[in-house]
């Protein structure tokens, strides 16, 4: 969990670094509105940032390794810090609208299922193919390489297409995302 304080803390660093960076159109940003600042990032306690804030929460930390894994790489495949960060906040905004506050004591309290998925009429899409599908139609222009990297970042890393044929901005976002979860499992220091 984190305080309100925290999630207005997230929210403020955010709205700073879109600014800055331009990584959500206005478009994108209405669609989303308030609900990307409060959105969890998974459903449940065994899994990270199952809380309200814990996506924006995930992402900055996410961003945070991201940049960093990229400043140790030689300069012939390291990727402009702006690209990093632009892509990283657009890996996981399909997940704003995707889950709801669980209503089952039991659920909660037995299997720390703080969250279940909204049974509304949403086309069944990986976080990835949803992202790059708010993206796109909301104006926010993407390269090549960041629709892979968005679209791979949920994807397991056996899938041969991750391996074998993705470029340094999807190895990045995954080292960074990898980073970012040892954080939260293991506490901040």
């Amino acid at each position: 969990m984190i305080s309100v304080a925290k999630i207005e803390k997230n929210k403020s660093k955010f709205i700073e670094t879109n600014q800055k960076y331009s990584i959500f159109t206005k478009e994108l940003e209405d669609f989303l509105g308030e609900d990307f600042y409060l959105s969890p990032a998974s459903p449940a306690l065994d899994m990270y940032g199952a809380y309200p804030g814990g996506l924006l929460d995930h992402l900055l930390k996410v961003c945070k390794y991201s940049i960093g894994v990229n400043e140790l790489l030689p300069e012939t495949i390291k990727i402009d810090k702006e690209i990093i960060i632009k892509t990283v906040f657009l890996t996981q905004i399909g997940k704003t609208f995707l889950y709801k506050q669980s209503t089952s004591e039991w659920h909660i309290k037995n299997q720390g299922k703080m969250y279940e998925y909204r049974d509304d009429e949403m086309v069944v899409m990986t976080i990835g193919e949803r992202s790059a599908m708010y993206a796109l139609k909301y104006g926010v222009l993407l390269t090549e390489e960041q629709y892979q990297a968005i679209i791979n970042s949920d994807k397991h890393e056996s899938e041969r297409f991750v391996r074998g044929s993705s470029k340094p901005l999807s190895h990045i976002l995954r080292l960074g995302f990898d980073m970012a979860l040892l954080e939260e499992k293991n506490g901040e220091k």
